[in-house]
């Protein structure tokens, strides 16, 4: 593990589409921009048939400049006082698929985080966040911060104390869990926060009538998962204070449980390729973990090298 410590994040990407969980994943964006005095560029995607129908049916050919506009009002309404000062902030709008475009929009600036909600509203001139986000997660190079609607009140903002003194890495026993773990420490240090590293070994789906005796087995693996994990993380304790816990079942289901019951404010987690512990297509489990997620998730893909 490198002994230079990580500069943060530089250049952050929002995508937004005007909903109140685009602007609590704004707020998000925000706080990291204003930790890292990064870069802050929030970004609306028009759907083509939407614009063609306004052109068509309302003689609007102004869509773009109306969008531009609201994109404007939006950001000025969402942000502190603070970030409006501080942070070196731009707006685009752009009409086309939501995450071609966010993508297409990251490797043109050079962002190194996107920020996005992961339940926003749907129809005429909102894009659907959920599959959005699948694709995004499915496409990038570049760790996403994926932001589950909070149960606190509405207008809640984020704390200036987020992510807290804990972040949790969930992490996956394989060839290239050292890697995981590096990059869960260099980001838990760059937020002065301490790690857990956190494995979830997969329940057997088997028959009751055999539930007994799979019980010794799973406290067998469990133990072997343990001894694995505790290796990985003297070698982080080189960096950040790291703990380890060990779990079996269900992966996003343990991992969410896990965040609820320690109010987690933060997760880390890797994106997998095509085998792994993200399945058979990029961002595939991810997105279940997102899905019963209730805190952000940072997702770091494969290829990421945190410099």
């Amino acid at each position: 593990m490198g002994s230079k410590r990580w500069r943060g994040f530089r250049s952050v990407l929002c995508p937004i589409d005007f909903s109140e969980q685009s602007r609590i994943a704004l707020q998000y964006a925000e706080a990291i921009a204003l930790r890292g005095n990064s870069s802050l560029r929030v970004a609306f995607v028009n759907d083509p048939l939407l614009v063609a129908s306004a052109a068509a049916a309302l003689h609007n050919h102004d869509l773009a400049k109306w969008s531009a506009e609201e994109l404007e009002s939006f950001v000025g309404t969402t942000l502190t006082a603070d970030g409006r000062a501080r942070l070196p902030l731009k707006t685009q709008v752009s009409t086309g698929n939501p995450a071609h475009e966010i993508m297409k929009a990251a490797s043109r600036t050079g962002t190194d985080l996107i920020v996005l909600g992961t339940r926003g509203l749907t129809g005429p001139g909102r894009l659907l966040m959920g599959s959005t986000t699948l694709g995004v997660l499915q496409r990038t190079t570049v760790p996403v911060l994926a932001v589950p609607h909070p149960d606190d009140a509405p207008g809640a903002t984020v704390p200036r104390s987020w992510p807290g003194d804990r972040i949790p890495a969930p992490i996956e026993l394989d060839a290239v869990s050292r890697r995981d773990v590096d990059v869960a420490v260099r980001v838990a240090e760059w937020f002065d926060a301490s790690l857990l590293l956190l494995h979830v070994v997969k329940e057997i789906a088997a028959p009751a009538w055999i539930k007994g005796d799979l019980s010794g087995h799973d406290r067998i693996r469990i133990a072997q998962a343990a001894e694995r994990i505790d290796a990985l993380a003297e070698t982080a304790r080189r960096r950040v204070e790291t703990e380890t816990r060990v779990v079996c079942g269900n992966v996003p289901e343990e991992i969410a449980a896990f965040a609820a019951s320690q109010r987690v404010h933060l997760l880390i987690t890797a994106l997998r390729g095509r085998r792994g512990w993200f399945g058979p297509q990029q961002g595939s489990v991810s997105y279940q973990v997102l899905s019963h997620a209730v805190a952000p998730v940072l997702a770091c893909p494969q290829q990421w090298r945190v410099r």
